[in-house]
């Protein structure tokens, strides 16, 4: 995939992300005024965790764009077995947890697809600086 491709996608990604964020309330108001559309809002329930890192893949793809080729290839390697990764261990993530004995502790979807996205934005800044010093270097 070109720089170009990986920003446009992210860019689409984060758009849809997006509307789904800032239009939630607007969508569940309407499902359920007339109690039209619950397996709508259930599949957003899916779709959201699995598409909450476009937005940070959508940040360092316009990094990555005006840097050299070298670097982005890198990140690039690094983005291809984690965004897969983070989408399947959200996806396999119950809705909450808890149980047991003491305190209950709740983690769910977003809870993973958080720390996943947080991961992500820590470790591309670390390659993307480590890379651009090395072939600064050269």
């Amino acid at each position: 995939m070109t720089k170009k491709n990986i920003l446009l996608l992210s860019f689409v990604g984060a758009s849809v992300y997006g509307i789904l964020f800032l239009y939630s309330d607007s969508l569940y108001d309407y499902c359920f005024a007339g109690g039209r559309c619950l397996e709508f809002w259930n599949s957003l329930k899916i779709i959201g965790p699995i598409i909450f890192p476009f937005p940070a893949v959508f940040l360092f793809s316009l990094i990555t764009y005006f840097m050299r080729e070298e670097t982005f290839r890198s990140w690039l390697h690094f983005v291809y077995w984690w965004v897969p990764l983070s989408i399947f261990l959200t996806l396999i993530t119950t809705e909450s947890g808890g149980g047991g004995f003491g305190p209950q502790m709740s983690w769910g979807k977003e809870d993973t697809a958080f720390v996943f996205s947080a991961l992500f934005a820590v470790i591309s800044l670390i390659l993307i600086i480590v890379k651009s010093w090395k072939l600064k270097g050269k």
